[in-house]
């Protein structure tokens, strides 16, 4: 009996093993493609299920008014402390020669007095010649005079005192004008820091000819930076309070130094000190949020991370549904680095995209 089942069982193979011409793999139900990816919708809006939103970690925030300031925005960079820096420059043509520790890098810390280079004299051959040549006269002049004067200082007694003093006299101003004919023609010029601190900048190399007047090095104290920024209104000046400012991302604490009455291309300078030693550059651009003095007011405050485009096209995205933004244009000032107030768009109780709104704006 035994033997009749397996020869049964190997005659008639089980149906569920694939065999020729049927394939089990090709009727497997392809798989459904998600139904929850956001999408934007033909009104404008986006449709966002939540899952994508806790992977975007979008965040919102309800619209309330806050007690603010008034605030200004002005555009402006980083300059050195006229008190705390300074430059040098030639004197005359020249050559440059290195100092003592070679030609100073930038970032180099120097000495206030500190011999940062030489000045050689650089002469056209005419003039050289010609400088040589009143040289050699003054030297045979100057020998004459103190031969004279010592021979006057032997017949002392019998010779006017006086006489004896002016040829000495004759005889150091011709020792004189030779040293300094000397100098003018083989001589050097020491180039010194103006004040102590670190060299901003260096326009020079070692044998470099530079014209009178030329600028050589920058010296500059790192602690003691300004901020100059320009603004349109004189009414500013003596309504400024605190201010902060943004250089690339870094918040500077800025203090009001003052700000003059005179136009430069149609803008007026005001200064700010910086707070600490923030790493900065002289140049480099700030963005500064001023305070105004007065009353404070009421007003919707928005983070910048809430705000999606620049100039004229700013907008925020309003979480009207749970899974649906709708794009807001709206109209906003400078509050502080972080911060503006929203002037209008949007109201109060609104609840508005504060993270992620840029991914939101991807969407297509």
């Amino acid at each position: 009996m035994k033997r009749v089942v397996l020869t049964l069982a190997l005659l008639c193979p089980l149906t569920g093993f694939p065999h020729e011409g049927h394939e089990h793999a090709a009727d497997a139900t392809p798989a459904a493609m998600p139904v929850d990816a956001p999408r934007r919708l033909p009104d404008g809006r986006i449709q966002v299920a939540k899952a994508s939103q806790h992977l975007w970690q979008l965040r919102t925030q309800v619209l309330r008014e806050h007690e603010v300031s008034a605030g200004v925005e002005l555009a402006g960079r980083v300059v050195a402390d006229p008190s705390a820096g300074g430059r040098v420059q030639a004197g005359f043509d020249g050559t440059v020669e290195a100092g003592p520790r070679g030609l100073p890098l930038p970032g180099q810390a120097v000495k206030a007095g500190e011999v940062l280079a030489w000045l050689r004299p650089s002469l056209p051959p005419l003039e050289r010649s010609a400088r040589l040549a009143e040289r050699a006269d003054v030297e045979t002049r100057l020998g004459i005079a103190r031969q004279r004067a010592a021979r006057l200082a032997r017949l002392e007694g019998s010779v006017a005192q006086k006489d004896i003093d002016a040829a000495r006299a004759e005889a150091d101003g011709l020792a004189r004008q030779f040293a300094a004919l000397g100098t003018a023609v083989e001589g050097r010029e020491a180039l010194r820091a103006p004040v102590a601190g670190i060299v901003a900048a260096a326009r020079v190399v070692t044998g470099q000819r530079v014209e009178a007047g030329a600028e050589l090095f920058e010296v500059l104290r790192p602690d003691r930076l300004m901020v100059e920024a320009l603004a349109y209104d004189p009414a500013l000046v003596s309504t400024l309070d605190q201010a902060r400012g943004d250089a690339g991302g870094t918040v500077l604490s800025l203090r009001f130094a003052g700000g003059g009455r005179s136009l430069r291309e149609g803008t007026l300078p005001l200064l700010f000190r910086v707070e600490g030693a923030p790493p900065l550059a002289v140049g480099q651009p700030v963005k500064v949020f001023a305070n105004l003095r007065g009353p404070a007011g009421k007003a919707l405050v928005l983070p910048r991370e809430a705000l999606s485009g620049t100039g004229d096209e700013v907008s925020v995205w309003v979480h009207e549904a749970p899974e649906r933004f709708a794009p807001r244009r709206v109209r906003v000032a400078a509050l502080d680095a972080g911060r503006v107030r929203v002037v209008s768009g949007v109201s109060a109780g609104e609840r508005v995209v504060v993270q992620g709104a840029q991914l939101l704006g991807s969407v297509r």
